[in-house]
């Protein structure tokens, strides 16, 4: 067992050895959380729940100017080349996925978030197989009743977010060396159920350990490498600092032949390429010659699937599109962080059952090597083909991701600790 894996089996410990004795409890009068000190869940991770993982744009149901988006290889769709052995030989791929998952009870909920990374490397020749996996983990207590714990609850919790609502995530992760994060829950948000608070909390921890496991890519290796991200380039769910600490660390490959993809099969919601078409609406005789389509047409669709089918064909994917959605748009204004810009395609899978991929690249990284994000996009797709459903890079790292076993070993640590302290109204 990995000495992470301890750690987040029992961080939770002192929190439920101050658990109130029941026949206490039982003489309180109900109290929720509101004048305890600590931090609540944001709105924006709140909005982040019912929102496509790549954001949204202020501007849904209108025409995105032609300003704001941009094709920037040639407009026809692009067969891609699976790689042959001699570019695989002495490449590292690299694979970066996160989970989450949650104990609730009626009085507070125990958040746990996990990232892991995978590195493959592929030879030709006689070298050793290569491969290793690392993790990273983080946990969080919300609190519902004020009740249910003794007053030293607390001296088991990083508690540097106490009395703030506004503080990035990504430093603290690092600073709290283990210890659970604690919040409160806060019936004056928009969502009020406390499964969604937790469940915005969880997510949060989750994209954020995804962006702090780059730390973890070992770029002084001259070896060619390239790194897939499990979603989205930028989640909607991180605060726009967090996502510019962690990927700032990118800046750092430059010219090392070293690229990093984000690849998602979720495209349910995207309209990169409808709004594409409609801010250049000549592309649309380039996709549906002679078939009379307008941009009327084009933006009454509600996603991209729907074009895909009928502009790509099986092992194809379409030129790379400069283009952002709105929510996102703060991450890459601040001066410097512009080259952290997505461009996007899709790909069509050649293997039945057919599928459709979004992947994004920084720009920064088209603009300094278009042939070497060439090579990249290539092997994440070829990953993707071997996968089936994800990237086996991915899907790889997942299997060491999950955290049910961890869900069931505190559940059962929870339920002694209520037995002990005779807590028998409490319910899972």
């Amino acid at each position: 067992m990995e000495d992470s894996q301890k750690d987040i089996l029992n961080a939770f410990n002192g929190i439920l050895d101050n658990l109130v004795d029941g026949e206490k409890y039982d003489t309180l009068p109900p109290k929720g959380p509101i004048d305890l000190p600590f931090a609540s869940v944001e709105e924006e991770e709140l909005r982040s729940i019912d929102q496509d993982i790549y954001g949204e744009d202020e501007e849904d149901g209108m025409l995105v100017s032609s300003d704001r988006i941009k094709v920037v290889e040639s407009a026809a769709i692009k067969e891609v080349l699976l790689p042959d052995s001699n570019a695989l030989d002495g490449l590292n791929v690299i694979g970066i996925v996160g989970a989450n998952n949650r104990i609730i009870t009626t009085s507070f909920h125990l958040i746990l978030s996990r990232s892991s990374i995978v590195n493959f490397r592929y030879t030709k020749g006689f070298e050793k197989p290569y491969f290793y996996t690392k993790s990273r983990e983080s946990s969080a207590l919300l609190v519902l009743d004020s009740n249910i714990f003794d007053s030293a609850y607390s001296l088991h919790t990083y508690n540097e977010l106490i009395d703030k609502t506004d503080s990035p995530i990504y430093d603290h992760l690092v600073k709290s060396k283990g210890k659970p994060f604690i919040f409160k829950y806060n019936h004056e948000k928009f969502k009020k159920a406390p499964a969604s608070q937790s469940l915005g909390l969880a997510v949060k921890f989750q994209h954020s350990l995804e962006l702090l496991s780059l730390v973890d890519v070992n770029i002084a290796d001259k070896n060619p490498l390239v790194c897939i991200k499990d979603g989205a380039l930028f989640s909607n769910s991180s605060k726009p600092s967090d996502i510019q600490n962690g990927l700032q660390k990118l800046f750092s490959w430059s010219k090392k032949n070293k690229t990093f993809i984000a690849l998602s099969s979720k495209i349910t919601d995207s309209r990169v390429l409808i709004n594409t078409l409609n801010a250049h609406p000549h592309l649309i005789e380039e996709y549906f010659p002679n078939q009379h389509i307008t941009t009327g047409i084009i933006n009454s669709f509600g996603t991209d699937a729907l074009l895909l089918k009928k502009i790509l064909k099986p092992g194809y994917r379409t030129p790379l599109i400069e283009y952002i959605e709105k929510t996102r748009e703060p991450i890459i204004q601040k001066e410097g962080y512009g080259g952290l810009k997505p461009l996007t395609c899709y790909y069509h899978k050649r293997s039945k059952p057919y599928s459709f991929i979004r992947i994004e690249v920084p720009k920064f990284m088209w603009e300094e090597n278009k042939e070497q994000v060439e090579f990249a996009i290539s092997i994440a797709i070829w990953q993707f083909e071997l996968g089936g459903d994800r990237p086996l890079v991915i899907k790889t790292a997942a299997e060491r991701c999950v955290l049910d076993h961890e869900h069931w070993v505190i559940e059962q640590q929870m339920k002694a600790a209520f037995e002990k302290k005779k807590l028998g109204l409490i319910e899972f």
